[in-house]
């Protein structure tokens, strides 16, 4: 379609381009027919050659069927030979299998059962070493020593070694127990390690596992309760005689469970004789089994819930403690590293045996039964199962006594050395209670070894039913062969169908050639086609479009076209849309026009007019053909209300997702009625094309339109009228001039009354946690007295919600990924310090490094993420809330520009993100050149980018409407708490981040921050980019400019970022603070009609602020030169910085190019629409006076 004789536009030509490809098929497959039955003969000569062939056919089939037989004879004698030789080959290969699976399974618990006293023992000996050198180092004498950073320096034995909980118990005489006693209740820092343990605890989320540590007697001033050691002290007998009196209470352990287990002498309990033998033998001993009921936490017995809580803070998540047995290790500590040392210390290890042994198989190894023995005690049989799963069975032999030749036995903890570092190792005792493993297979594991051959005769058997059943359904897919072929021609006679009109393309298929589309046969190609193609009368075109062949001669043949002297021509166009889309992302502008437009075309086809093309965001449409349509001015008068009616609900229903100010989007509609001329424009994409001055008129009616009405021609009108729908119309008031049509009298076609208002259409509830009816009432209960215009309020506050929470959901899908809960039973908050938001300005974040495989876990995991009820409801109360603490009456600095803002990080942030620009063609970039390309935001965690949107949102809140220099004159209290800097921007943050903390968001808070160290993390970021918002401080102008030199300079390029972090987590924080700065001021590098909207605005704020005499200057007399300067000191350079940072693909091109277009445009007009807005402000003026 073609207005003044300009061509059709490339987007056009485009979305026709399948359209040559399917025509071409169909004529040459007529032409094919049209071939073959001019080459038919009579009938006669036409039996004969069916009887020939029938009678060849019939040789070939018997043929065909003696060597089929012969085939199926073979391969039967081949099947049972080989059935019974793979029989036997398996089966030996499985009892093979079997018997290297069980040594291999005996040989890994072997090695961990040995492993004890070589690797595990050893371990915790390591530790016992260090505390034996931090006596040493610190002159401190035993027993009054304490390991500094207890909890960590323990952290890595207790790991290798496999133990639950490790403590130190000191030797103590009678004569020292009343400077011991004195000793633990001292305030002095060496003894504070329970004070430090639990605020280490606290702050790995293992205090969750802890219900109560009991009472603190360290620190009870006021009663000054020393914790006693039991009197009944036993005397130990040496090689020597009796010894002194001695006790060994608990001190030092790790993890910390409570005050009851410190200073408690473990010669009073069962942990008592295997201490002396520890302390007689100076070696290390391996305690006896220790049982209690199975249960978890709130189990009654306390030794069965101590044990469930070491067992949960081994695992970091709750575990019930499954009766089995544990033991303790006992390793003396020594006063120094010389052959006469003498024993001052015992370091006790408690262990659990399964734990022992988990993960110590293969996963795809299970199936084994091990019994624990012991001389002195019962055994205890275990199942290990696969996947590393260790299964308590209960005490005594339980293995299956089916297997008892089978069994293989193991002493792993008999008498000898242990390395412990040193020159003279620890000796391990000789006892009398000696451990072993006997290991037996079960009959899981032997049925993972059955034989295989049954299975590899019934695949023999399956292969030859399966060849025969290849040579029975043969035939059947050469008939299915011929019903595709048929089936592709009506595919493609569809496409055509859809891009011309019946008649057009029943003439087009007709002028390649006559015949039936079931007699296409599909040996046409390669020069076949393009020989027939080239005889049609279209062909050569076509031909030429296929294959680049050069056309030496124009085409004179006949061509496709005609006169439809009865029409009604329709173009619509979006209003608003450029200026819409230039604060959009391509997804979004996509998104808004495809669901426009298909809308359109269902109603279209409801109503049968002819769609003719769509070209960017304009509509053409048609009635009158290719079917003559008496009623065609009605129809498409019907149509033009449909779609504009469509219109308001599409952008009602996706404002929510597309952001503010989508429904003020709105059709332009133009009709005219007259003869056309409609055409197939052969060519390399051809397409139905309409010409004439019906089509001009039609497209001069749109152009001189008005938003959200229909325009009519004299023409189009006196139709409706002669119709009888008179009262459908009325005459334009003013006179309308077009181009190359002069002065015109036009007419608007009236909307339906019932549907030209907007309402809340397509707002309702969704699984995207879209804002219901409810959610509406309660959104306007909230801003209804702070916020004006509350209908767009509350869809603005839908659309921000919905980015908000896409965002949490991608916060909870890398922690998922990364495997990070919130702790348990421990509320985060922030705790507030003696400091103001201006004191945590950084230079630059650390921003998390993500690795490939949690990356793609993470996006996994992120479509199958749901916001509960109450996170969606905390996200939207606190955006409502966020909006009324918004001035309403600022212009400028108010909920919506907080929406603007926030629309504009949200498309850069997704520009960072998403933009592959960096990439080489056809390849997909590393994570390292993704984290290089971007310095680290592609890669950061979603929490970081959380904090940029969370910070538009509120980065304006509570805004007074002046600037900060006055609201330091007007409020000097809060000036001097903010140190005179900023106090606008710190005060907003505070303002938000008191509301975050509030409890009505404890779930909320909860999946954002599921640790402490992520909400610290979060505020930090938060802060600063807040601050970053502040252009007019010049402290830190000056510093932001300093740094950016530093890391960029002159010459900077991303692609001299090195391996230095610390440059790229700086450059990284660079390009986040432009972020918010350039999406602060983005009005000035949008459309020019977006500038005008958003200019006015910040006019009319600081105009009203001079009028209440909080300005000292007019701003009508600096505004016009202040903008140039604006843009050439600030707004330019921006854009510049934007496009040097080198993430930000064409969008940096994209602000850059609207910066200069808005700069050129104001000097040229500015002064103009100042006028403008002075004399519309002084009209408003009037009017509130009045």
């Amino acid at each position: 379609m073609t207005v003044d004789g300009d061509p059709a536009s490339p987007e056009h030509s485009h979305s026709q381009s399948g359209s040559v490809s399917s025509r071409s098929s169909n004529v040459a497959k007529s032409s094919s027919v049209e071939s073959s039955s001019a080459n038919t003969g009579d009938s006669t000569k036409s039996s004969f050659t069916k009887a020939a062939k029938l009678e060849l056919s019939g040789k070939e089939t018997k043929y065909v069927n003696r060597l089929r037989y012969l085939v199926l004879l073979v391969l039967t004698m081949v099947a049972i030979g080989i059935s019974c030789l793979v029989y036997f080959l398996v089966d030996l290969a499985t009892t093979a299998d079997m018997e290297y699976g069980y040594e291999r399974s005996v040989g890994h618990l072997t090695t961990a059962f040995e492993e004890i006293r070589t690797v595990r023992i050893a371990s915790l000996a390591s530790m016992a070493i260090a505390v034996n050198a931090h006596g040493i180092d610190h002159e401190r004498g035993w027993p009054f020593v304490s390991l500094s950073f207890f909890q960590e320096r323990a952290f890595i034995p207790k790991v290798q070694s496999g133990v639950l909980q490790v403590g130190i118990a000191p030797i103590v005489s009678n004569e020292n127990q009343d400077n011991w006693e004195a000793y633990i209740v001292s305030d002095g820092p060496q003894v504070a390690w329970i004070e430090e343990s639990m605020k280490y605890q606290e702050s790995l989320g293992l205090s969750a596992f802890i219900a109560d540590y009991g009472i603190n007697w360290r620190n009870n001033s006021e009663h000054k309760i020393k914790h006693w050691i039991n009197d009944s002290a036993v005397p130990f007998t040496t090689m020597d005689g009796p010894s002194p009196q001695y006790h060994f209470p608990l001190w030092q352990m790790s993890p910390f469970i409570s005050f009851d287990e410190v200073n408690i002498d473990i010669l009073d309990d069962s942990r008592g004789e295997y201490v002396r033998e520890c302390f007689d033998q100076e070696a290390v001993v391996v305690g006896g089994m220790i049982y209690a009921p199975a249960g978890g936490f709130s189990a009654k017995n306390q030794e069965t819930a101590t044990f469930a809580r070491l067992l949960s803070i081994q695992a970091n998540q709750e575990v019930d403690y499954q009766g089995d047995p544990l033991s303790n290790f006992f390793i003396p500590i020594f006063d120094s590293f010389t052959p006469e040392r003498n024993t001052t210390a015992v370091l006790v290890g408690l262990f659990n045996w399964g734990t022992l042994f988990r993960g110590v198989l293969p996963e795809n190894f299970g199936g084994i039964d091990l019994v624990l023995q012991n001389t002195c005690y019962e055994s205890f049989t275990y199942n290990l199962g696969f996947q590393g799963v260790v299964t308590p069975l209960g005490k005594g032999d339980l293995h299956n006594k089916k297997f008892e030749n089978c069994g293989h036995v193991a002493y792993g903890l008999q008498s000898g050395m242990t390395n412990d570092g040193t020159q003279l190792g620890l000796p391990f005792a000789n006892s009398t209670c000696q451990y072993s493993i006997s290991i037996y297979p079960t009959q899981v594991f032997m049925d993972e070894y059955k034989s295989l051959a049954p299975v590899i005769v019934s695949i023999i058997a399956f292969v030859f039913a399966f060849t025969i059943l290849l040579f029975m359904v043969y035939d059947r897919l050469v008939e299915k062969r011929q019903a595709i072929v048929l089936q592709k021609a009506l595919q493609s006679n569809a496409v055509v169908s859809s891009l011309f009109p019946k008649n057009v393309r029943d003439r087009l298929l007709k002028s390649v050639g006559t015949g039936s589309t079931e007699k296409v046969e599909t040996e046409m190609a390669g020069a076949s086609i393009r020989e027939k193609l080239r005889s049609s009368k279209i062909g050569q075109e076509t031909s030429m479009a296929l294959y680049g062949n050069s056309a030496e001669t124009y085409n004179t043949g006949d061509t496709i076209a005609d006169l439809f002297p009865n029409c009604t021509v329709l173009f619509a166009d979006i209003a608003g849309f450029t200026a819409w889309s230039s604060s959009r992302s391509p997804e979004q502008v996509f998104t808004l026009l495809q669901n426009i437009y298909q809308a359109f075309d269902k109603i279209a086809a409801r109503r049968k007019v002819f769609k003719v093309e769509t070209i960017g965001d304009s509509y053409v449409a048609v009635t009158g053909l290719p079917e003559p349509q008496e009623d065609h001015a009605l129809i498409m008068a019907k149509f033009a209300r449909d779609c504009l009616t469509k219109m308001i609900e599409v952008t009602n229903a996706l404002e929510v997702l597309l952001g503010p100010d989508t429904t003020d989007l709105s059709m332009r509609f133009g009709l005219n009625s007259g003869q056309v001329t409609g055409g197939v424009l052969m060519g390399e994409r051809a397409r139905f094309q309409l010409f004439g001055d019906t089509v001009n008129t039609a497209a001069r009616m749109e152009s001189t339109g008005t938003k959200g009405r229909i325009q009519l021609s004299q023409s189009t009108a006196q139709l409706l009228t002669a119709a009888g729908k008179g009262s459908w119309i009325c005459p334009r008031e003013d006179i309308v001039t077009a181009k190359g049509k002069g002065t015109m009298q036009t007419y608007w076609l009236l909307p339906k009354s019932s549907e030209s208002s907007r309402g809340t259409t397509g707002m309702a509830q969704n699984d995207r946690g879209s804002i219901s009816a409810q959610d509406t009432v309660a959104a306007s209960r909230v801003t209804s007295q702070n916020v004006g215009n509350s209908d767009k309020v509350v869809r603005m506050i839908g659309w921000m919600s919905e980015v908000l929470m896409d965002y949490v959901k991608q916060i909870i899908a890398k922690n998922t990924a990364a495997g990070i809960t919130s702790s348990r039973g421990c509320e985060l908050t922030y705790e507030p310090r003696e400091i103001i938001c201006l004191d945590e300005v950084v230079e630059s974040f650390n921003f998390i490094k993500v690795t490939k495989e949690e990356k793609q876990l993470m996006r996994e995991k992120y479509l199958f993420v749901e916001l509960s009820r109450d996170v969606v409801n905390q996200v939207r109360l606190y955006v409502q809330k966020i909006a009324a603490l918004y001035n309403s009456s600022n212009p400028f600095h108010n909920f919506d520009h907080a929406c603007h803002v926030t629309m504009s990080v949200h498309k850069l942030m997704k520009r960072v993100v998403t933009d592959g620009t960096f990439s080489e063609e056809g390849t997909i970039p590393s994570l390292e050149q993704e984290r290089k390309d971007t310095y680290g935001i592609l890669t950061s965690d979603p929490l970081t980018l959380f904090a940029i949107v969370f910070s538009a949102l509120i980065h304006d809140v509570d805004h007074p409407g002046v600037s900060n220099v006055q609201l330091a004159k007007e409020s000097p209290e809060v000036a001097a708490y903010y140190k005179s800097k900023s106090i606008a921007e710190q005060k907003s943050f505070d303002i938000s981040w008191n509301l975050l903390m509030g409890d009505e968001f404890k779930a909320l808070r909860k999946v954002i921050f599921p640790r402490q160290a992520d909400l610290y993390r979060f505020r930090q970021v938060a802060v600063n980019i807040v601050l970053a918002t502040d252009i007019f401080d010049k402290e830190m102008g000056d510093m932001r400019k300093e740094r950016w030199e530093k890391v960029f300079g002159n010459n900077g390029s991303k692609f001299q970022l090195g391996n230095d972090e610390r440059i790229q987590n700086t450059r990284a924080t660079i390009v986040l603070e432009h972020i918010i700065q350039a999406s602060d001021v983005s009005h000035t590098m949008q459309h020019w009609h977006v500038y005008l909207k958003w200019n006015k605005k910040l006019f009319e704020e600081m105009n009203m602020a001079f009028a209440q005499g909080r300005m000292l200057s007019d701003p009508s007399a600096f505004w016009y030169q202040g903008e140039l300067n604006f843009f050439d000191n600030y707004v330019i350079p921006l854009a510049k910085k934007i496009g040097e940072c080198g993430v930000f693909g064409v969008s940096s091109d994209e602000y850059l190019e609207y910066a200069m277009s808005n700069r050129k445009e104001w000097e040229m007009k500015g002064k103009e629409i100042m006028e403008d807005m002075l004399v519309s402000l002084r009209k408003d003026s009037t009017t509130d006076v009045a």
